[in-house]
């Protein structure tokens, strides 16, 4: 059975959709909890799992409002891994969504942005 995961968003936590047979992954919304790498463990196992396996293709849909300190590393260290997959010829895409108006969520979009090599990263930029 493939792995699918939906988990609505509160006032700390962003919603989340996880489709393996879709290869699709989405965030949205705000993230600022305490504990971030226990809240995303179970996505994390995930993500390896997916990477090292023989699959498809892998879409990111990232349309964060809002996150502090310790989810950026998180959010990094999942895009560095998807990078080093991606550099092994691994079909992955990374769509960046966030408003015209929000000048920080763009900069660390193309800050992360210019961190990868060789991951399909998009800038979406929207109004």
């Amino acid at each position: 059975m493939r792995f699918k995961l939906e988990r609505e968003k509160t006032k700390t936590t962003p919603y989340i959709l996880i489709d393996e047979e879709k290869g699709y992954m989405r965030f949205e919304g705000e993230c600022y909890l305490e504990d971030i790498i226990g809240f995303f463990k179970d996505i994390n196992e995930w993500l390896e799992n997916y990477l090292s396996s023989d699959f498809t293709k892998l879409t990111f849909d990232c349309a964060m409002e809002y996150f502090n300190s310790s989810t950026a590393k998180l959010l990094y260290n999942m895009l560095r891994s998807m990078d080093i997959h991606a550099k092994d010829g691994k079909n992955i895409v990374v769509n960046w969504i966030a408003a015209e108006d929000d000048d920080m969520l763009i900069e660390c979009g193309e800050d992360f942005k210019d961190e990868m090599e060789s991951l399909e990263f998009n800038l979406i930029i929207q109004n």
